[in-house]
């Protein structure tokens, strides 16, 4: 029956090595143990086309800029119970098309200031959802079990290991990790967006660099006594972080800048997201976010990834 079939626009590939494909995967895989999913690719045409026209909702999971307004509003000629998740900060152009002729559309956010700016038609809607965590993955561990990660890992258990997760562009401000001294420092780089000048500098440094998706990611947070954000900008990462969110959920506190304003609306203990101003702060931030290392989960009321799709599922039956 058309009410079961859902048709995904989106790049998923089976990794979650980026912060939009791992929001757009989580969902679609939740999705599938009760409707039929149907995928699409941004560029094949005559699959967007067939399985818009048969399914009962398509979901656009993308960064909205030209492209996607138009994208969209050829989805919505097909079908007309489209939503469009935004993951990260809409683009220029996207709001400045949209404004001068709303798409036919329904929208979905991880951050209320994603949606504040979208103009939307009447008996259309836009709706906030939450950031999923499994739990079962993503949990904290005891002081032994810290300690054999990280020698398993190949760090001295004994010395301050400072961590970061994600893609390796210039924007992401992981040079900031030249400045943190005194502790074993550890990146994780998802494969993307790599600065290959900027790494070398970093490695050179001693910074220790593993590249790919790592299926137990979770080992890094676990064993990890601070985990570091150092970006600045929202356009280069997505609305609430999930590598921040995953930390913490290991019970390892998470230092960043203030600047980064999103990490506010992150549903996390106090004290738990340390803030700085500038870099001449990271020495005695990190040595204050060590002592935090938690056995429990940072995280308040946290929701399973089925628990939000379910969540997604109500907004569009509503529709």
């Amino acid at each position: 029956m058309k009410q079961s079939k859902i048709h995904i626009i989106s790049t998923i590939n089976g990794e979650l090595n980026e912060g939009m494909r791992n929001v757009a995967t989580h969902i679609s895989k939740a999705l599938e143990k009760d409707y039929t999913v149907r995928y699409s690719r941004f560029k094949n045409i005559f699959s967007i086309i067939k399985n818009s026209y048969s399914s009962y909702v398509t979901i656009i999971f993308a960064k909205a800029n030209k492209s996607i307004y138009y994208l969209s509003r050829f989805v919505s000629l097909l079908n007309k119970n489209v939503w469009l998740c935004l993951v990260q900060k809409l683009d220029d152009n996207f709001l400045k098309l949209n404004n001068c002729h709303p798409l036919k559309i329904n929208y979905l956010a991880i951050s209320k200031k994603d949606l504040k700016d979208i103009k939307i038609l009447d008996n259309y809607r836009k709706e906030l959802i939450d950031v999923g965590i499994n739990r079962e993955k993503f949990k904290a561990v005891d002081k032994d079990k810290q300690r054999q990660l990280k020698i398993k890992y190949g760090f001295d258990p004994d010395k301050i290991l400072v961590s970061h997760v994600g893609h390796g562009s210039k924007g992401r401000g992981l040079n900031d990790f030249l400045d943190i001294k005194d502790a074993e420092r550890l990146i994780v780089l998802s494969g993307m967006f790599e600065d290959e000048n900027d790494l070398k500098i970093l490695e050179d440094d001693g910074v220790r660099l593993l590249r790919g998706y790592i299926e137990n990611i979770e080992e890094i947070y676990q064993m990890s006594d601070v985990y570091f954000f150092p970006t600045h900008s929202i356009n280069y990462v997505i609305s609430l972080p999930l590598s921040v969110m995953e930390a913490l959920a290991c019970g390892t506190s998470v230092v960043a800048y203030k600047d980064f304003e999103n990490l506010k609306d992150i549903p996390a203990k106090e004290g738990s997201i340390l803030l700085i101003n500038n870099k001449d702060e990271l020495k005695d931030t990190i040595n204050k976010a060590s002592n935090n290392k938690n056995n429990s989960s940072y995280l308040i009321n946290e929701k399973t990834w089925e628990e939000v799709t379910s969540e997604v599922i109500d907004y569009i039956k509503k529709k």
